[in-house]
């Protein structure tokens, strides 16, 4: 699929800034989230000049610049100092209203350090006599520093990748978004059916995906053999930073470190819990790497030797209990979509294992009435009963608070009774997988 998908917020917001011409506006988001594809779509019907930084030599930097800023005019332009840039744009920009985007800026600082106080004082002196909207991107916001517009881009919501797939059902809608997450490049990539596609793509000794998930934590990690032990220690079941220690074979005051890089790079994050655990639970941040280190990683010596077929065909099991764990994600996401919140996490014990019965607790606001909102999920096996209902209500008394609501969420139905019990109750809501991607 071509073009921008979703995104409507964010080209929302860039309108609003291009307004106030002359301004300055950054952007920054982690790889594959789709930075140039926003901006395209953004400048589609406005006149703009595309610059970017390249990794290679200054003279590489500065040839790029002038081929672009050359198509832009309809004529040759040239410059042999770095200095010269503005002046140039200046020139050729006159009193029209321009789009100037400065890509991959942290490649341009790293052959050019005298950039960024050059670029200060022309936003400063220089940016107010003009008709430009300068736009700074790059994937780490800390290279910017402060600027008054500001435009973090994150993973797209489970709702909003469904524009990547309009002819899939919910459940393959669910399977593709547990498996690679909100990020546009590989809802992309996922083309066909999700089985297909995950023998293919992730049990293929060469597979795109796979060779993604080992590069991600290779470029984002000083020690990536140790962040691959911390994941794999993470996807076997440890949480906390004891048990993620213990397994991975390090120290806890490095392990430490290694969460907080890791969590600063997207790679893991720090979940909010309800219950009786007050110590930090860590828990992968990346989609496509968690898929990678819960499942696939355990199947390697089959990977690298056996068929794909054969393969995927002996993870089967551990890939529909993975994609069950991400149905309850995606519940969670449901609700914090749909409601106004002030809370909404696990219910986890001492040990900081999570309830077996309550998947997850939220103070919502419904109908403007403060609610505690217990929920229970279920993606495949026996439809919801009045049991488990029960079972709900009977756990959820050791919650604090009152006016409590039972929220089932469920891809495997419900029984006669229990539908019959919840549309005579206010306090019960039965949410299908459809109801769930309705949006």
């Amino acid at each position: 699929m071509d073009g921008c998908v979703g995104r409507s917020e964010e080209l929302k917001y860039l309108e609003g800034v291009y307004e106030k011409v002359p301004v300055a506006c950054a952007i920054c988001g982690r790889r594959h989230l789709g930075k140039t594809t926003l901006l395209r779509a953004f400048c589609a019907d406005k006149p703009h000049v595309y610059l970017t930084g390249v990794p290679g030599l200054k003279s590489d930097n500065i040839e790029e610049m002038c081929r672009n800023i050359s198509r832009f005019a309809g004529r040759d332009v040239h410059f042999e100092d770095i200095m010269d840039l503005f002046p140039a744009l200046k020139s050729l920009c006159g009193k029209r209203r321009v789009v100037v985007i400065i890509d991959r800026y942290s490649d341009l600082v790293y052959n050019f350090p005298e950039f960024n106080s050059y670029l200060r004082t022309f936003m400063n002196r220089e940016l107010p006599g003009t008709k430009m909207m300068l736009m700074v991107c790059d994937n780490d916001s800390s290279i910017f520093g402060r600027f008054y517009y500001t435009l973090d881009l994150k993973p797209m919501t489970y709702l909003e990748c469904k524009g990547f797939h309009p002819d899939y059902t919910p459940l393959e809608h669910l399977t593709a978004y547990s498996i690679v997450g909100g990020t546009p490049a590989y809802q992309r990539l996922f083309v066909g059916k999700p089985e297909e596609v995950i023998r293919d793509q992730f049990f293929d000794h060469m597979s795109v995906y796979s060779l993604e998930a080992e590069g991600l934590v290779a470029a984002e990690t000083e020690v990536s053999s140790a962040c691959v032990k911390v994941l794999s220690a993470m996807a076997s079941g440890a949480q906390n930073v004891r048990d993620i220690a213990d397994r991975a074979d390090i120290s806890a005051s490095y392990c430490s470190k290694m969460l907080e890089d890791m969590e600063h790079k997207g790679l893991v994050q720090k979940e909010v819990s309800s219950g009786m655990s007050r110590r930090a639970v860590y828990t992968i941040g990346s989609n496509i790497i968690r898929f990678f280190y819960e499942v696939v990683y355990r199947y390697t010596h089959h990977v690298e030797f056996e068929s794909p077929t054969d393969s995927f065909e002996l993870a089967r099991d551990d890939i529909d209990a993975y994609v069950e764990r991400g149905f309850k994600s995606v519940c969670m996401d449901y609700v914090t979509h749909t409601y106004e919140y002030s809370f909404i996490g696990k219910l986890r014990k001492k040990d900081d294992t999570s309830d077996s019965i309550i998947d997850f607790v939220a103070s919502v606001n419904a109908n403007d009435v403060r609610r505690i909102m217990t929920a229970r999920c279920r993606l495949h096996g026996a439809p919801f009963s009045r049991k488990d209902l029960d079972e709900l209500m009977d756990r959820s008394r050791k919650i604090e608070g009152s006016n409590k609501m039972f929220v089932m969420f469920s891809g495997a139905g419900f029984d006669s009774d229990l539908t019959d019990y919840a549309k005579g109750s206010v306090n019960v809501l039965l949410l299908s997988l459809d109801d769930i991607y309705r949006g």
